[in-house]
C-alpha cells in the first residue's frame, strides 16, 4: 500500500506559519511581563498592617500597649526615651495654688502622664501630681503596691470614718517623713487620659497615696494635715535641711514659663 500524497498550496503554508509566529510572540511577551512583575526572591512585597484598634481602658488609667499585666492590672513600663523633670520643692507658690480641672484629653496631655510617670519612677516615689511639676492641672500619677496608673479630675469619696496613722513622705519635701492621720478607705473617681471614666479604690497605702496626692491638686501639703505639735516639730525639722532657704536658679520645663526651684 503506498503512502496518501496531499499537495497544500503554497499560500496557505505561508498563512499558517504567520499564525503560528504571532501565537508564539504573543507568549512570549505574557511571560515575561509576568516574570517583570513578580518580585525578587527574598523581597517579597510587605502587606500593609492594619491600624491597631484603641485598646480599652483599665481601672487604673492605664492602657495595655506599653504595659505589663500584674495581679490582673496593665502596670506602666519604662521605655527606652524617658522624660524625666525637675520637681517643685517646699516654697515654690505653685504648691499653694488649687489646680484647674481637664478640659481637654490631646497629646499635650498624654504628655504631662507620661511625665508624671516617668519622675516618679526615676525619684521611687509612690505618687507625684503635675503641679509638682510646675503644672496647675488636675493630674497625679501612682505606684502603690505594685499597681501604677494615673488620674485625672479626680474627686475623692469616704465610705466610712475609719482612719489610719501612719508615716507619710513627699518628693517636694525630700528626706522626710512625718505621722500623718489619713482615712482608712477611700474612692476616687475621675478619667484617664483619653477621657475614660474610671474609679479606683484604695485602702491603706493606696487611700494614704490618693488622699496625698488629691491634696496637692488643691494647694496641700501634707504637713497641712498635722496636729500643732506635729507641725511644729516638722517645720523645725525642715529648717534644717539643705535645700530650705537656699539660693535657687531657675529653669524652665517643657510645660510652662514660670521656672522651676533647684538647690544650686
Amino acid at each position: 500500500m503506498g503512502l496518501l500524497s496531499v499537495e497544500v498550496p503554497f499560500p496557505l503554508v505561508v498563512l499558517l506559519l504567520c499564525i503560528t509566529a504571532c501565537l508564539v510572540a504573543a507568549l512570549m511577551l505574557t511571560t515575561e511581563r509576568a516574570v517583570a512583575t513578580r518580585p525578587a526572591a527574598g523581597r517579597l512585597r510587605e502587606r500593609r498592617p492594619r491600624p491597631a484598634p484603641h485598646p480599652p481602658p483599665t481601672p487604673h488609667g492605664m492602657r495595655p500597649a506599653g504595659g505589663t499585666l500584674v495581679d490582673g492590672q496593665y502596670t506602666h513600663r519604662k521605655v527606652s526615651t524617658l522624660s524625666i523633670q525637675p520637681i517643685r520643692i517646699f516654697g515654690d507658690p505653685v504648691l499653694r495654688t488649687a489646680a484647674e480641672e481637664v478640659d481637654t484629653y490631646d497629646k499635650e496631655l498624654r504628655g504631662l502622664v507620661k511625665d508624671l510617670l516617668d519622675t516618679m519612677r526615676d525619684e521611687g516615689g509612690a505618687g507625684l501630681a503635675a503641679p509638682q511639676l510646675g503644672v496647675s492641672k488636675r493630674v497625679f500619677s501612682f505606684d502603690v503596691d505594685d499597681v501604677i496608673g494615673h488620674i485625672v479630675n479626680p474627686v475623692l469619696e469616704f465610705p466610712d470614718e475609719e482612719e489610719q496613722d501612719g508615716p507619710e513622705g513627699c518628693l517636694s519635701l525630700p528626706g522626710l517623713y512625718f505621722d500623718t492621720v489619713r482615712r482608712q478607705n477611700v474612692v476616687a473617681k475621675g478619667f484617664n487620659e483619653y477621657g475614660d471614666p474610671l474609679q479606683i479604690v484604695g485602702t491603706g497605702l493606696m487611700a494614704r497615696c490618693l488622699q496625698h496626692e488629691t491634696d496637692h491638686l488643691d494647694g496641700i501639703i501634707f504637713i497641712d494635715r498635722l496636729d500643732s505639735d506635729r507641725r511644729k516639730a516638722a517645720m523645725a525639722e525642715i529648717q534644717s535641711q539643705d535645700w530650705y532657704n537656699e539660693d535657687v536658679k531657675v529653669k524652665v520645663t517643657p510645660h510652662d514659663s514660670k521656672g522651676v526651684f533647684f538647690k544650686r
